[in-house]
């Protein structure tokens, strides 16, 4: 029994091995692939590299470009930081095969016109089948941006403060919002 017990445990320990190298290269393969969907700078992250500790706790992920220089993700501008946040969160979706709603604060804050329109067609109506989005009205999600997002929108709610101390949510449906936002705030 003993004998059987050890090569039943070095074959699990060979197949979480073996499965942890799949996964891992699945999940770069799926940060890239997101990466060059957003970006416009195409070829600009030409690999992804997942490094995973020996105790599988701590996770590194480094970009490379075609001169395969890993990329200081501190030198990248904002809104490239939050295209790879984006990605990161995409392909860790994916993999996870677990579905779960997903929450944006601040969802357009850093992206131009052209990329905000991408991630509200293409992005935000896959990412999750439930997304919830805490956007400033007009200042991070403007009207036309909310216009291309309002068909995927099932519910709307506005925080409504009534002091530092105290707020509520206001029902609002997805055609209203931008109204009932601008009858609350616009004085």
């Amino acid at each position: 029994k003993d004998k059987k017990t050890q090569e039943l445990i070095s074959k699990l320990k060979e197949f979480i091995k073996e499965f942890k190298v799949t996964t891992k290269k699945k999940l770069e393969e799926n940060i890239l692939n997101e990466l060059n969907t957003l970006m416009h700078k195409k070829g600009f992250i030409k690999n992804v590299v997942v490094d995973i500790n020996q105790a599988g706790d701590d996770v590194d992920i480094n970009l490379f470009n075609s001169r395969g220089e890993k990329i200081d993700k501190g030198s990248l501008s904002m809104g490239e930081r939050q295209m790879y946040a984006s990605a990161l969160l995409k392909a860790l979706v994916d993999e996870s095969d677990i579905e779960f709603p997903v929450f944006i604060d601040s969802p357009m804050q850093k992206f131009d016109k052209e990329h905000a329109e991408y991630v509200i067609k293409e992005f935000y109506p896959n990412v999750s089948k439930q997304v919830v989005i805490f956007p400033l009205i007009h200042k991070e999600l403007t009207e036309s941006e909310f216009e291309l997002l309002k068909p995927n929108i099932s519910k709307s709610y506005i925080i409504q403060n009534f002091s530092t101390d105290a707020s509520k949510f206001v029902e609002s449906t997805p055609e209203n919002l931008i109204k009932t936002y601008n009858d609350l705030y616009a004085n």
